[in-house]
């Protein structure tokens, strides 16, 4: 109790619990369609849109969610119609992101500090605007999950029945691209950009490790995200560590529990 009379530690857990239910939901799907390396390209692309920011003098967060809603996009342009493979197109915007914040940071001088900053993150010093755009995902993603929930799990597991059964795969592929591009830069404030796709994928497979059905997976992927961010922000005020390595250490954890409680159960 003591620890939540801090107004920027209510702020932190408040954030990281939206961020981090969030990111283990859109984890889920990205699993099981096989793009976990999805949430890292982009959380890297999204360097680049930070940079961008600084140098045109914008808002970050808004510039970066709109550029990498864009790149998303792109990605998944390309890899339809067999145009590019998959893991090709996102090796291409995991280098082409870390490629153009370089190169501003050498053409503009003065903004390394602040853009490296992204690089690791600290939950604990999120503003006021910064949980306004995590509650804002947090809501499209709860509102989307909801409403086309059968709709994209027919789609995670056959695009082809999703085909059958009616489902514009098209503009839904889309969409979902659309919304892990808004979680990924809103993640990149709880651990930074490095380990943002870390908050995406742990919890997710720690879910589905865990859950005995689709549903029940979301739901462990959410809890286990949420002890994650609450115990790490914790751990990192106690014990003066970075909030971003204690978040993903204690998702790790759990994921080590999850898959030694599951080999036992199998035997």
């Amino acid at each position: 109790m003591e620890l939540l009379s801090y107004d920027f530690i209510q702020r932190g857990i408040l954030a990281g619990i939206l961020i981090g239910v969030s990111s283990a939901l859109i984890g889920v799907y990205l699993i099981l369609k096989r793009l976990a390396f999805l949430g890292a390209g982009l959380s890297h692309a999204a360097f680049g849109g930070i940079a961008l920011s600084f140098l045109f003098g914008v808002e970050p967060y808004l510039f970066t969610a709109i550029f990498t809603v864009a790149v998303a996009n792109l990605v998944q342009f390309l890899t339809k119609g067999k145009k590019v493979p998959g893991d090709t197109a996102i090796a291409i915007i995991f280098s082409s992101g870390i490629a153009l914040a370089v190169l501003i940071l050498g053409i503009v001088k003065g903004f390394g500090e602040n853009l490296f900053s992204y690089l690791f993150g600290n939950i604990l010093v999120v503003s006021k605007r910064e949980l306004t755009y995590a509650f804002g995902v947090f809501l499209i993603v709860i509102f989307y999950l909801f409403f086309f929930y059968k709709k994209l799990m027919i789609l995670t597991f056959s695009e082809e029945l999703a085909k059958v059964k009616g489902v514009n795969v098209k503009l839904m592929n889309y969409s979902f691209s659309s919304l892990t591009a808004l979680v990924i830069v809103a993640s990149i404030k709880a651990v930074g950009i490095i380990l943002a796709s870390s908050l995406v994928v742990i919890p997710a497979m720690t879910g589905l490790l865990l859950g005995s059905s689709f549903l029940m997976s979301l739901i462990w992927s959410a809890v286990v995200s949420l002890i994650s961010v609450v115990g790490g922000i914790v751990v990192a005020f106690y014990y003066d560590l970075p909030p971003s390595g204690a978040i993903v250490g204690i998702s790790i954890i759990l994921f080590l529990l999850a898959y030694l409680l599951r080999h036992l159960s199998l035997k």
